[in-house]
């Protein structure tokens, strides 16, 4: 084998090395591309679970959560009634003892 032949030889090499070089380097940008692109999809799949997952939890305490506020308004109602009636009793009282020392007071 002579020199010329040698160097064909070993360009062809170096050649076919970059050939392959290339193709590996094209081929992990491929592969980092779609993995990059999986994990944006795959984040997004799981933010939307969780979403979902927000929602039925929200709406599964919402009822028993209505019921309660229901309860403590209705007994609030109630309270609020009693003060009320006994609030016009004691001024329908005090209206008659305001009377009665008023009665008291002409006639003394």
């Amino acid at each position: 084998m002579g020199k010329e032949e040698t160097l064909l030889k070993l360009k062809e090499a170096e050649s076919q090395i970059r050939s392959v070089k290339d193709a590996a380097e094209q081929e992990r940008e491929q592969v980092l591309r779609n993995a990059r692109r999986e994990a944006l999809e795959l984040r997004e799949r799981l933010r939307e679970q969780a979403e979902a997952r927000y929602r039925e939890i929200l709406a599964a305490a919402e009822g028993p959560l209505k019921a309660e506020r229901e309860r403590i308004l209705a007994a609030g109602h109630s309270e609020a009634a009693k003060l009320t009636a006994r609030g016009q009793a004691n001024v329908e009282r005090a209206a008659n003892i305001v009377l009665e020392k008023f009665r008291g007071a002409l006639r003394a």
